[in-house]
Protein backbone atom coordinates (compact mmCIF):
# COMPACT_ATOMS: atom_id res chain seq x y z
CA UNK A 1 0.00 0.00 0.00
CA UNK A 2 1.52 3.34 -1.05
CA UNK A 3 1.02 6.40 1.11
CA UNK A 4 1.52 9.91 -0.24
CA UNK A 5 5.23 10.00 0.68
CA UNK A 6 5.81 6.63 -1.00
CA UNK A 7 3.99 7.78 -4.09
CA UNK A 8 6.07 10.94 -4.38
CA UNK A 9 9.29 8.98 -3.89
CA UNK A 10 8.28 6.57 -6.64
CA UNK A 11 7.17 9.47 -8.81
CA UNK A 12 10.71 10.83 -8.92
CA UNK A 13 11.85 7.54 -10.47
CA UNK A 14 8.96 7.09 -12.89
CA UNK A 15 9.04 10.54 -14.42
CA UNK A 16 5.71 11.60 -12.92
CA UNK A 17 7.39 14.83 -11.88
CA UNK A 18 6.80 15.95 -15.46
CA UNK A 19 3.10 16.06 -14.58
CA UNK A 20 3.74 19.49 -13.11
CA UNK A 21 4.77 20.85 -16.51
CA UNK A 22 2.19 22.44 -18.86
CA UNK A 23 0.60 19.60 -20.80
CA UNK A 24 -2.00 18.93 -23.44
CA UNK A 25 -5.39 18.71 -21.73
CA UNK A 26 -7.43 16.77 -24.26
CA UNK A 27 -9.33 13.88 -22.68
CA UNK A 28 -9.73 10.49 -24.33
CA UNK A 29 -13.13 10.21 -25.97
CA UNK A 30 -15.15 8.46 -28.62
CA UNK A 31 -14.77 11.30 -31.11
CA UNK A 32 -10.97 11.28 -30.88
CA UNK A 33 -10.75 7.49 -31.07
CA UNK A 34 -12.88 7.62 -34.18
CA UNK A 35 -10.51 9.89 -36.10
CA UNK A 36 -9.22 8.40 -39.33
CA UNK A 37 -5.52 7.61 -39.69
CA UNK A 38 -5.75 7.25 -43.45
CA UNK A 39 -3.09 9.29 -45.21
CA UNK A 40 -0.92 9.10 -42.09
CA UNK A 41 2.42 10.93 -42.17
CA UNK A 42 5.13 11.35 -39.54
CA UNK A 43 8.36 13.28 -39.24
CA UNK A 44 11.25 11.85 -37.21
CA UNK A 45 14.01 14.35 -36.38
CA UNK A 46 17.28 13.11 -34.89
CA UNK A 47 19.70 15.67 -33.46
CA UNK A 48 23.37 14.68 -33.47
CA UNK A 49 24.42 16.83 -30.53
CA UNK A 50 27.93 18.29 -30.51
CA UNK A 51 28.45 18.96 -34.21
CA UNK A 52 28.70 15.97 -36.53
CA UNK A 53 31.66 15.95 -38.93
CA UNK A 54 29.78 15.83 -42.22
CA UNK A 55 33.05 16.18 -44.14
CA UNK A 56 33.80 12.53 -43.35
CA UNK A 57 30.23 11.32 -43.65
CA UNK A 58 30.31 11.63 -47.44
CA UNK A 59 33.42 12.10 -49.60
CA UNK A 60 33.74 12.62 -53.38
CA UNK A 61 35.49 9.66 -55.00
CA UNK A 62 36.70 11.20 -58.25
CA UNK A 63 40.49 11.17 -58.10
CA UNK A 64 41.17 14.91 -58.25
CA UNK A 65 38.62 15.89 -55.57
CA UNK A 66 39.49 12.97 -53.30
CA UNK A 67 43.20 13.90 -53.45
CA UNK A 68 42.30 17.47 -52.50
CA UNK A 69 40.17 16.16 -49.61
CA UNK A 70 43.02 13.91 -48.37
CA UNK A 71 45.54 16.73 -48.60
CA UNK A 72 43.42 19.12 -46.52
CA UNK A 73 42.08 16.63 -43.95
CA UNK A 74 45.49 15.08 -43.28
CA UNK A 75 45.19 12.76 -40.23
CA UNK A 76 41.38 12.80 -40.45
CA UNK A 77 41.24 11.66 -44.06
CA UNK A 78 39.57 8.31 -44.69
CA UNK A 79 41.37 6.02 -47.11
CA UNK A 80 39.73 5.81 -50.50
CA UNK A 81 39.58 2.01 -50.27
CA UNK A 82 37.67 2.13 -46.96
CA UNK A 83 34.84 4.32 -48.25
CA UNK A 84 31.54 2.71 -49.24
CA UNK A 85 30.82 3.76 -52.85
CA UNK A 86 27.40 5.11 -53.78
CA UNK A 87 26.26 6.53 -57.08
CA UNK A 88 23.75 9.36 -57.29
CA UNK A 89 20.89 9.52 -59.74
CA UNK A 90 22.98 12.02 -61.74
CA UNK A 91 25.75 9.44 -62.13
CA UNK A 92 28.33 10.93 -59.74
CA UNK A 93 30.13 8.61 -57.32
CA UNK A 94 30.73 9.36 -53.64
CA UNK A 95 31.96 7.37 -50.68
CA UNK A 96 30.08 6.99 -47.41
CA UNK A 97 31.97 6.62 -44.15
CA UNK A 98 32.84 2.92 -43.62
CA UNK A 99 30.64 2.90 -40.50
CA UNK A 100 27.52 3.53 -42.64
CA UNK A 101 26.78 0.27 -44.52
CA UNK A 102 23.02 0.40 -43.86
CA UNK A 103 22.67 4.03 -44.87
CA UNK A 104 24.77 3.52 -48.00
CA UNK A 105 22.44 0.67 -48.97
CA UNK A 106 19.32 2.74 -48.25
CA UNK A 107 20.80 5.60 -50.31
CA UNK A 108 21.67 3.30 -53.20
CA UNK A 109 18.14 1.86 -53.16
CA UNK A 110 16.73 5.35 -53.80
CA UNK A 111 15.23 5.93 -50.33
CA UNK A 112 17.71 8.47 -48.96
CA UNK A 113 19.42 11.67 -50.01
CA UNK A 114 22.06 14.00 -48.58
CA UNK A 115 21.18 17.68 -48.07
CA UNK A 116 24.59 19.22 -48.66
CA UNK A 117 26.19 22.26 -47.03
CA UNK A 118 23.14 23.51 -45.13
CA UNK A 119 23.01 25.62 -41.99
CA UNK A 120 21.40 28.54 -40.15
CA UNK A 121 21.37 31.97 -41.79
CA UNK A 122 18.79 34.72 -42.16
CA UNK A 123 19.55 35.48 -45.80
CA UNK A 124 21.83 34.15 -48.52
CA UNK A 125 25.39 35.21 -47.69
CA UNK A 126 28.77 35.33 -49.39
CA UNK A 127 32.27 35.52 -47.96
CA UNK A 128 32.62 39.08 -49.18
CA UNK A 129 29.35 40.12 -47.51
CA UNK A 130 30.41 38.45 -44.24
CA UNK A 131 33.76 40.24 -44.27
CA UNK A 132 31.96 43.54 -44.72
CA UNK A 133 29.24 42.76 -42.16
CA UNK A 134 29.98 40.03 -39.55
CA UNK A 135 26.45 40.56 -38.17
CA UNK A 136 25.27 38.33 -41.02
CA UNK A 137 26.68 35.38 -39.06
CA UNK A 138 24.28 33.38 -36.87
CA UNK A 139 24.13 34.93 -33.41
CA UNK A 140 26.70 33.60 -30.90
CA UNK A 141 28.36 31.77 -33.77
CA UNK A 142 30.07 28.54 -32.68
CA UNK A 143 28.11 27.97 -29.46
CA UNK A 144 26.90 24.38 -29.04
CA UNK A 145 23.52 25.07 -27.38
CA UNK A 146 22.83 28.07 -29.61
CA UNK A 147 23.85 26.24 -32.78
CA UNK A 148 21.53 23.35 -31.97
CA UNK A 149 18.70 25.74 -31.05
CA UNK A 150 19.16 27.55 -34.36
CA UNK A 151 18.89 24.31 -36.31
CA UNK A 152 15.86 23.23 -34.26
CA UNK A 153 14.15 26.62 -34.63
CA UNK A 154 15.15 27.25 -38.27
CA UNK A 155 16.42 30.71 -37.32
CA UNK A 156 19.78 32.38 -36.78
CA UNK A 157 18.70 33.78 -33.40
CA UNK A 158 20.63 33.11 -30.18
CA UNK A 159 17.52 32.58 -28.03
CA UNK A 160 14.61 31.39 -30.19
CA UNK A 161 11.28 31.14 -28.37
CA UNK A 162 9.98 28.16 -30.33
CA UNK A 163 11.09 25.35 -32.61
CA UNK A 164 9.98 24.55 -36.12
CA UNK A 165 8.59 21.19 -34.99
CA UNK A 166 6.48 22.93 -32.36
CA UNK A 167 5.28 25.58 -34.81
CA UNK A 168 4.26 22.86 -37.27
CA UNK A 169 2.45 21.15 -34.38
CA UNK A 170 0.47 24.35 -33.78
CA UNK A 171 -0.86 24.01 -37.33
CA UNK A 172 -1.73 20.30 -37.23
CA UNK A 173 -3.14 19.97 -33.70
CA UNK A 174 -6.53 18.90 -35.04
CA UNK A 175 -4.88 15.92 -36.80
CA UNK A 176 -3.05 14.47 -33.80
CA UNK A 177 -5.81 12.45 -32.13
CA UNK A 178 -5.64 11.95 -28.37
CA UNK A 179 -2.16 13.43 -27.90
CA UNK A 180 -0.22 16.52 -28.95
CA UNK A 181 1.41 16.20 -32.37
CA UNK A 182 4.99 16.30 -31.01
CA UNK A 183 6.36 13.35 -29.04
CA UNK A 184 9.89 13.57 -27.64
CA UNK A 185 12.14 10.70 -26.62
CA UNK A 186 14.79 13.13 -25.37
CA UNK A 187 12.97 15.50 -23.06
CA UNK A 188 12.31 19.14 -23.78
CA UNK A 189 14.15 20.61 -26.76
CA UNK A 190 13.85 23.76 -28.84
CA UNK A 191 12.46 21.68 -31.72
CA UNK A 192 9.39 20.57 -29.75
CA UNK A 193 8.32 23.99 -28.40
CA UNK A 194 5.32 25.55 -30.13
CA UNK A 195 3.45 28.79 -29.60
CA UNK A 196 0.35 27.04 -28.26
CA UNK A 197 0.88 23.26 -28.34
CA UNK A 198 3.06 21.47 -25.78
CA UNK A 199 4.97 18.29 -26.50
CA UNK A 200 4.79 15.00 -24.61
CA UNK A 201 8.00 13.53 -23.21
CA UNK A 202 7.85 9.78 -23.56
CA UNK A 203 9.32 7.75 -20.69
CA UNK A 204 12.17 5.42 -21.61
CA UNK A 205 13.32 2.45 -19.53
CA UNK A 206 16.70 2.67 -21.29
CA UNK A 207 17.13 6.14 -19.80
CA UNK A 208 16.22 5.05 -16.26
CA UNK A 209 12.50 5.82 -16.46
CA UNK A 210 9.90 3.34 -15.26
CA UNK A 211 6.30 3.13 -16.44
CA UNK A 212 3.77 3.19 -13.63
CA UNK A 213 2.88 -0.42 -12.67
CA UNK A 214 -0.80 -1.28 -13.23
CA UNK A 215 -1.35 -1.96 -9.51
CA UNK A 216 -0.38 1.64 -8.74
CA UNK A 217 -2.54 3.28 -11.37
CA UNK A 218 -5.83 3.23 -9.39
CA UNK A 219 -4.24 4.50 -6.13
CA UNK A 220 -2.46 7.23 -8.07
CA UNK A 221 -5.66 8.36 -9.73
CA UNK A 222 -7.46 8.24 -6.35
CA UNK A 223 -4.82 10.50 -4.78
CA UNK A 224 -5.10 12.89 -7.71
CA UNK A 225 -8.90 12.93 -7.46
CA UNK A 226 -8.72 13.76 -3.75
CA UNK A 227 -6.15 16.48 -4.40
CA UNK A 228 -8.28 17.93 -7.19
CA UNK A 229 -10.90 18.81 -4.54
CA UNK A 230 -8.36 20.62 -2.37
CA UNK A 231 -8.99 24.19 -1.28
CA UNK A 232 -5.38 24.90 -2.21
CA UNK A 233 -5.45 26.03 -5.84
CA UNK A 234 -1.84 24.93 -6.48
CA UNK A 235 -2.52 21.40 -5.18
CA UNK A 236 -5.77 21.29 -7.19
CA UNK A 237 -4.09 22.35 -10.42
CA UNK A 238 -1.16 19.97 -9.92
CA UNK A 239 -3.62 17.09 -9.44
CA UNK A 240 -5.38 17.95 -12.71
CA UNK A 241 -2.07 18.02 -14.56
CA UNK A 242 -1.03 14.75 -12.94
CA UNK A 243 -4.20 13.09 -14.21
CA UNK A 244 -3.61 14.50 -17.67
CA UNK A 245 -0.05 13.16 -17.67
CA UNK A 246 -1.23 9.72 -16.54
CA UNK A 247 -3.83 9.63 -19.29
CA UNK A 248 -1.24 10.49 -21.92
CA UNK A 249 1.31 7.96 -20.68
CA UNK A 250 -1.42 5.31 -20.56
CA UNK A 251 -2.35 6.05 -24.17
CA UNK A 252 1.31 5.85 -25.20
CA UNK A 253 1.77 2.55 -23.38
CA UNK A 254 -1.33 1.17 -25.12
CA UNK A 255 -0.04 2.24 -28.53
CA UNK A 256 3.38 0.69 -27.80
CA UNK A 257 1.80 -2.55 -26.63
CA UNK A 258 -0.20 -2.75 -29.83
CA UNK A 259 3.01 -2.17 -31.75
CA UNK A 260 5.19 -4.49 -29.70
CA UNK A 261 4.79 -7.34 -32.20
CA UNK A 262 7.46 -5.78 -34.43
CA UNK A 263 9.98 -8.51 -35.19
CA UNK A 264 12.91 -6.28 -36.21
CA UNK A 265 15.74 -6.38 -33.67
CA UNK A 266 17.00 -2.95 -32.60
CA UNK A 267 20.37 -2.05 -31.06
CA UNK A 268 20.40 -1.76 -27.27
CA UNK A 269 21.86 1.75 -27.44
CA UNK A 270 19.75 4.71 -26.31
CA UNK A 271 19.16 5.80 -29.90
CA UNK A 272 18.28 2.26 -30.97
CA UNK A 273 15.76 1.86 -28.16
CA UNK A 274 14.28 5.31 -28.79
CA UNK A 275 13.73 4.50 -32.46
CA UNK A 276 12.19 1.17 -31.49
CA UNK A 277 9.70 3.03 -29.28
CA UNK A 278 8.85 5.41 -32.13
CA UNK A 279 8.28 2.45 -34.47
CA UNK A 280 5.97 0.84 -31.90
CA UNK A 281 3.94 4.02 -31.45
CA UNK A 282 3.61 4.43 -35.22
CA UNK A 283 2.49 0.80 -35.48
CA UNK A 284 -0.12 1.45 -32.76
CA UNK A 285 -1.19 4.82 -34.13
CA UNK A 286 -4.85 3.82 -34.23
CA UNK A 287 -4.89 3.93 -30.42
CA UNK A 288 -3.96 7.62 -30.60
CA UNK A 289 -6.06 8.33 -33.68
CA UNK A 290 -3.46 10.62 -35.26
CA UNK A 291 -2.99 11.24 -38.96
CA UNK A 292 -0.01 13.56 -38.43
CA UNK A 293 2.81 13.18 -35.87
CA UNK A 294 6.30 14.52 -35.21
CA UNK A 295 8.92 12.61 -33.20
CA UNK A 296 12.16 13.94 -31.75
CA UNK A 297 15.23 12.15 -30.40
CA UNK A 298 18.82 13.18 -29.86
CA UNK A 299 22.15 11.49 -29.32
CA UNK A 300 25.30 13.17 -28.00
CA UNK A 301 29.11 13.13 -28.00
CA UNK A 302 29.62 14.46 -31.53
CA UNK A 303 31.95 17.22 -30.28
CA UNK A 304 35.12 15.59 -31.64
CA UNK A 305 37.92 18.08 -30.93
CA UNK A 306 40.44 15.29 -30.24
CA UNK A 307 41.09 11.69 -31.29
CA UNK A 308 38.18 12.03 -33.68
CA UNK A 309 38.60 9.07 -35.99
CA UNK A 310 37.75 6.25 -33.56
CA UNK A 311 35.07 8.23 -31.70
CA UNK A 312 33.32 9.36 -34.86
CA UNK A 313 33.42 5.85 -36.33
CA UNK A 314 31.69 4.49 -33.21
CA UNK A 315 29.05 7.24 -33.20
CA UNK A 316 28.24 6.75 -36.88
CA UNK A 317 28.08 2.99 -36.39
CA UNK A 318 25.38 3.43 -33.74
CA UNK A 319 23.51 5.91 -35.96
CA UNK A 320 23.74 3.50 -38.90
CA UNK A 321 22.60 0.38 -37.03
CA UNK A 322 19.79 2.27 -35.27
CA UNK A 323 18.47 3.86 -38.47
CA UNK A 324 18.94 0.61 -40.36
CA UNK A 325 16.73 -1.19 -37.84
CA UNK A 326 14.20 1.66 -37.85
CA UNK A 327 13.86 1.58 -41.63
CA UNK A 328 13.53 -2.23 -41.54
CA UNK A 329 10.80 -1.96 -38.87
CA UNK A 330 8.90 0.68 -40.85
CA UNK A 331 9.02 -1.58 -43.91
CA UNK A 332 7.88 -4.52 -41.76
CA UNK A 333 4.75 -2.64 -40.64
CA UNK A 334 4.15 -1.12 -44.09
CA UNK A 335 4.79 2.47 -43.00
CA UNK A 336 8.11 3.36 -44.68
CA UNK A 337 6.31 5.39 -47.36
CA UNK A 338 4.62 7.44 -44.65
CA UNK A 339 7.63 8.53 -42.59
CA UNK A 340 10.31 11.14 -43.26
CA UNK A 341 13.56 10.98 -41.25
CA UNK A 342 15.89 13.97 -40.98
CA UNK A 343 19.19 14.39 -39.10
CA UNK A 344 20.19 17.72 -37.55
CA UNK A 345 23.36 18.86 -35.78
CA UNK A 346 24.73 21.97 -34.06
CA UNK A 347 27.01 22.82 -36.99
CA UNK A 348 29.63 21.21 -39.20
CA UNK A 349 33.29 20.84 -38.33
CA UNK A 350 36.40 22.35 -39.88
CA UNK A 351 37.78 20.67 -42.97
CA UNK A 352 41.28 21.09 -41.57
CA UNK A 353 42.29 18.85 -38.70
CA UNK A 354 43.62 20.39 -35.50
CA UNK A 355 46.73 19.54 -33.46
CA UNK A 356 44.92 16.89 -31.41
CA UNK A 357 43.71 14.76 -34.34
CA UNK A 358 40.25 16.27 -34.20
CA UNK A 359 38.30 19.05 -35.86
CA UNK A 360 36.77 22.27 -34.57
CA UNK A 361 33.46 24.12 -34.77
CA UNK A 362 32.41 25.21 -38.26
CA UNK A 363 29.14 26.08 -40.02
CA UNK A 364 27.71 24.41 -43.12
CA UNK A 365 27.09 20.68 -42.78
CA UNK A 366 25.50 17.70 -44.53
CA UNK A 367 22.32 15.99 -43.29
CA UNK A 368 20.58 12.71 -44.08
CA UNK A 369 17.04 12.72 -45.45
CA UNK A 370 15.41 9.27 -45.49
CA UNK A 371 11.98 8.04 -46.52
CA UNK A 372 10.24 5.59 -48.79
CA UNK A 373 8.20 8.30 -50.47
CA UNK A 374 11.18 10.44 -51.51
CA UNK A 375 12.86 11.09 -54.82
CA UNK A 376 16.07 9.77 -53.27
CA UNK A 377 19.57 8.77 -54.34
CA UNK A 378 20.50 12.47 -54.62
CA UNK A 379 22.83 15.10 -53.32
CA UNK A 380 20.47 18.02 -52.73
CA UNK A 381 22.52 21.14 -53.30
CA UNK A 382 26.24 20.53 -53.66
CA UNK A 383 29.25 19.76 -51.53
CA UNK A 384 31.57 22.75 -51.12
CA UNK A 385 34.80 23.08 -53.06
CA UNK A 386 37.63 21.86 -50.85
CA UNK A 387 39.49 25.11 -51.45
CA UNK A 388 40.97 26.30 -48.16
CA UNK A 389 40.73 30.09 -48.03
CA UNK A 390 38.50 30.12 -51.10
CA UNK A 391 35.14 31.78 -51.63
CA UNK A 392 33.20 29.14 -49.66
CA UNK A 393 35.58 29.06 -46.68
CA UNK A 394 34.77 31.69 -44.05
CA UNK A 395 37.87 31.41 -41.83
CA UNK A 396 40.60 29.74 -43.86
CA UNK A 397 40.19 26.42 -42.00
CA UNK A 398 37.40 24.94 -44.08
CA UNK A 399 34.44 26.57 -42.33
CA UNK A 400 31.97 26.20 -45.16
CA UNK A 401 29.46 29.00 -45.77
CA UNK A 402 26.07 27.28 -46.20
CA UNK A 403 24.33 27.39 -49.55
CA UNK A 404 21.03 26.00 -48.18
CA UNK A 405 19.36 27.52 -45.10
CA UNK A 406 17.73 25.60 -42.30
CA UNK A 407 14.46 27.41 -43.14
CA UNK A 408 14.52 25.93 -46.61
CA UNK A 409 15.08 22.41 -45.28
CA UNK A 410 12.39 22.70 -42.59
CA UNK A 411 9.87 24.36 -44.93
CA UNK A 412 10.14 21.47 -47.35
CA UNK A 413 9.62 19.01 -44.51
CA UNK A 414 6.44 20.92 -43.66
CA UNK A 415 5.38 20.82 -47.31
CA UNK A 416 5.89 17.04 -47.40
CA UNK A 417 3.74 16.79 -44.29
CA UNK A 418 0.91 18.52 -46.14
CA UNK A 419 0.96 22.10 -44.89
CA UNK A 420 -0.14 24.78 -47.34
CA UNK A 421 1.79 27.87 -48.43
CA UNK A 422 0.08 30.24 -45.98
CA UNK A 423 0.78 27.92 -43.06
CA UNK A 424 4.41 27.59 -44.11
CA UNK A 425 4.75 31.38 -44.43
CA UNK A 426 3.50 31.81 -40.86
CA UNK A 427 5.87 29.13 -39.51
CA UNK A 428 8.91 30.41 -41.43
CA UNK A 429 8.41 34.17 -41.86
CA UNK A 430 12.01 34.64 -43.00
CA UNK A 431 11.70 32.10 -45.81
CA UNK A 432 10.89 34.91 -48.23
CA UNK A 433 14.49 36.13 -47.89
CA UNK A 434 15.52 33.18 -50.05
CA UNK A 435 14.53 33.54 -53.68
CA UNK A 436 14.57 29.81 -54.33
CA UNK A 437 13.93 26.69 -52.28
CA UNK A 438 16.27 24.01 -53.72
CA UNK A 439 15.26 21.24 -51.33
CA UNK A 440 12.42 19.61 -53.23
CA UNK A 441 11.68 16.17 -51.78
Amino acid sequence: MFDRRGFLKFGAKTGLATAFMPLWMRLAGVEAYGQSTSGYKAIVCISLVGGNDGNNMIVPLDAATYNQYASVRQSLALSQSSLLPVQTSSGKTYGFHPSLPNLSSIFSSGSASIIANCGPMDQPVTKQALQQNPNLLPQLFGSHPVGLAQWESATAESAPSSGWGGRIADQIASQSGLLPPVLSLSGVSTFTVGESVQSVSMMQASAGDQPLPPELLDPTISIANIDSQSNNEIVQRAAQLRNSALQMQTILQQSQTLGSTIKTVFPTSTLGQNLQTIAQVINGKQVIGASRQLFYANVGNYDTHGAQSATHASLLSDLDSSLGAFVAALKEIGMFQNVLILTLSDFGRTMESNSTAGSDHAWGNHQFLIGGGLAGNRIIGSLPDFDIGGSQDYTGQGVWIPTIATQQVAANVATWLGLNSSQIASIFPNLASFSATPVSF
